[in-house]
């Protein structure tokens, strides 16, 4: 047994097990970046369109967002490691089957699997790796994670492609089967960290399938075009209206809402959205260097590196200042930051320096926003035994509004440009500095520990 201080804060952080939780999180991070170099093979395999390859990326995060909240929810009463080990084997056994698919469908099947296994351990792998930290270092411990997650989007493409160019496209699906199987080996060697979460009755495993129908359909109509979107949209309408009756009937809900409900709870969430409409329009970055510095294809795929870069060098950074200065103070920062940035990219003519430049203060932006203190201000919100359910909900706000985020800046895009559509995202920030001033810095989850369960 770990010893442990007065208050059952851990007194010295287990790099042993810390490590095994890292790297679930970066097995199942590095899937959502590691399949675009390899579109064309599989196109050419499964004798398909560019347009139904990219669905198996579109599919996996709908699967990931979706498992996020349900597998979070879950690994608060039924244990976060256990929960972790579940995702793992479901990720691995997926991962085996995508590399063996004979068919587009068995192979979208795979990926389907795949990003639910991936979704499940990231909120629970999070929330255990976290209790090897004291209160006043948990800053630090999500900026790693924060970290490693930044390291996974940088390697993805460059493995994927890699992979892809010098064997073939499904061992880089096989290249998981023994990631996964040695997390799996030792997450299932290690003892619950905090037992005490195990105590209490399940949630509703019925409402939890429904929001995540919910955030599919929401999900799936962003990404579809045409006719399509309207019964996707019908779908999350009913599901939504069943969730909300199921939630108001059964003894123990699937999610606790009430601590969004008040205006902090809707700032973070509006808060979260736009980070995550900041982070897509990353998406448009290769297209506006390709026709303002003339970038071959090639070279255009390579200029968010610098962002890139610099994101996964200071992600552990943001989690000290969390701890030092508050999560507020350091969200405000890094939204300033990616104002800079939109700004830089909107003032036309673009150059190679002030190109360079943007990449640079939205990598910083990224880093001080993406992980730690947003994660921070939603623990604060929710109890000690609901760290798995804050989690997963920061990452479905902020997962949202990067899924609207490329639709709204296409719009924006096509009324004036890439002056409106940088300019949108500059504004978007803004309104981030501006609305994360309203409110009170949360910095510490110890607040909501004894705070008794809704009845």
């Amino acid at each position: 047994m770990r010893r442990r201080g007065p208050r059952g804060e851990p007194l010295h952080v287990s790099w042993t097990r810390l490590t095994a939780y890292l790297l679930g999180v970066f097995v199942g991070a590095l899937d959502t970046s590691v399949v675009g170099p390899i579109f064309p093979l599989l196109e050419r395999a499964f004798h398909t369109t560019l347009a139904w390859t990219a669905w198996t990326v579109t599919i996996y995060t709908v699967a990931y967002v979706s498992s996020t909240v349900l597998a979070g929810g879950l690994g608060d009463r039924l244990g976060h490691r256990r929960m972790v080990g579940y995702g793992v084997a479901a990720f691995g056994v997926a991962s085996l089957l995508a590399a063996l698919s004979p068919s587009l469908p068995v192979f979208l099947a795979a990926r389907l699997i795949q990003g639910a296994g991936a979704g499940a351990v990231y909120p629970n792998a999070q929330a255990e790796g976290l209790k090897q930290f004291p209160q006043s270092r948990q800053g630090l411990g999500l900026g790693i994670f924060g970290a490693v997650f930044g390291v996974a989007s940088i390697v993805g493409p460059v493995l994927g492609g890699a992979i892809g160019q010098y064997l073939s496209w499904p061992f880089v699906f096989a290249l998981n089967v023994p990631l996964a199987a040695l997390v799996w080996r030792l997450v299932t060697q290690l003892d619950e960290a905090g037992a005490a979460a195990e105590a209490g009755a399940v949630p509703d495993w019925v409402g939890g399938l429904l929001f995540s129908g919910v955030l599919a359909a929401v999900l799936l109509a962003l990404a579809a075009s045409g006719a399509v979107r309207y019964p996707l949209l019908a779908a999350a309408v009913l599901l939504g209206l069943a969730f909300y009756r199921r939630q108001q009937r059964v003894r123990v809900p699937f999610l606790n809402l009430r601590p969004l409900a008040d205006g902090s709870g809707v700032a973070l969430v509006i808060g979260a959205a736009l980070i995550g409409l900041d982070l897509a329009a990353a998406v448009f970055v290769p297209t506006l260097v390709q026709r303002d510095l003339h970038f071959s294809v090639l070279s255009s795929g390579l200029a968010l590196l610098p962002a890139a870069f610099t994101g996964a060098a200071l992600a552990g950074a943001g989690g000290i200042m969390v701890d030092r200065v508050g999560p507020r103070k350091v969200l405000m920062l890094g939204l300033a930051l990616a104002t800079v940035g939109g700004v830089l990219l909107a003032w036309p003519p673009l150059t190679a320096i002030r190109f360079f430049s943007a990449m640079v203060a939205l990598g910083a932006g990224t880093a001080l926003t993406m992980g730690a203190p947003l994660n921070r201000l939603g623990m604060a919100l929710y109890r000690a035994d609901e760290v798995g359910q804050a989690l997963g909900l920061m990452a479905v706000f902020r997962s949202l509004g990067l899924a609207v985020g490329p639709v709204v800046l296409a719009l924006a895009m096509a009324v004036h440009g890439f002056t409106g559509l940088f300019g949108l995202m500059a504004a978007s920030s803004l309104a981030g500095v501006i609305l994360f001033s309203t409110l009170a810095d949360r910095g510490s989850v110890s607040r909501r520990r004894d705070r008794p369960r809704p009845s």
